[in-house]
């Protein structure tokens, strides 16, 4: 299995499009959308794929200018919103907030961004909410978040353990390390949406720790991340 962070190499050119949300123009009502005060805890588990991503940020109380920064390549078509505040890392009662010595847990939120010239280009819809994703880091996080999920969702409808060895890019070759990897996979289908949930692990490696789930519901999506070198993504029909 190859490491993620050299698999994404085939789908860079994806990123070509994407805006940085940092750079946004002036105009740009989304860089603008006033955070309201939360009446109620917000909830990532409530989220509907659909809804608009301006209605999403004043219900966790929250604007675009408090966003952090991701080096992750965003689709064509679409952009993305990166939160580390405790005010987004919440599923089902469980605080997800966290950070090792390397990284610090978030949630990416992808929303559609319609290029007016060149219009739609993977059936986006402007400032509509089409996944989201949600990076652990911290093994106490991890183990809150999986044992909701379990619970919530039930039994996955697909689920596998898979090692092998990391590979790693040298003088634009591919070539397989002595360092271990493990990769943990589930899928849950709830209604109409996917929880695509991918652990990775390597010896040697502590800081590349990492767990991921990802929320969504259209043929897009997954294809996303099959490209961008996740595993098992075919166990999902859409």
């Amino acid at each position: 299995m190859k490491n993620l962070k050299y698999i994404l190499i085939p789908i860079i050119w994806l990123g070509l499009m994407s805006c940085n949300q940092h750079g946004k123009q002036k105009n740009d009502p989304l860089a603008e959308t006033q955070g309201s005060i939360q009446t109620e805890p917000f909830n990532l588990a409530s989220l509907k794929v659909g809804q608009n991503i301006n209605d999403v940020l004043k219900s966790a109380g929250v604007t675009a200018k408090d966003a952090v920064r991701t080096d992750e390549v965003t689709l064509i078509g679409n952009e993305r919103l990166a939160f580390s505040s405790n005010r987004l890392l919440h599923f089902n009662g469980i605080d997800l907030e966290g950070k090792n010595n390397k990284n610090t847990n978030k949630v990416l939120l992808h929303y559609g961004r319609v290029d007016q010239e060149i219009g739609p280009l993977a059936n986006e819809k402007e400032d509509e909410l089409g996944m989201y994703q949600i990076d652990i880091y911290t093994e106490q996080e991890r183990n809150a978040l999986t044992d909701n999920l379990n619970k919530t969702l039930q039994k996955p409808t697909f689920d596998t353990i898979r090692e092998s060895f990391e590979s790693e890019m040298k003088d634009d070759e591919i070539i397989q390390t002595s360092n271990k990897q493990r990769q943990e996979v589930a899928i849950w289908k709830s209604k109409d949406l996917i929880y695509y949930y991918c652990e990775t692990k390597i010896d040697n490696k502590p800081e590349e720790y990492r767990c991921n789930l990802f929320v969504f519901k259209n043929k897009e999506w997954r294809d996303l991340l099959k490209g961008s070198g996740y595993p098992d993504l075919d166990k999902i029909s859409l």
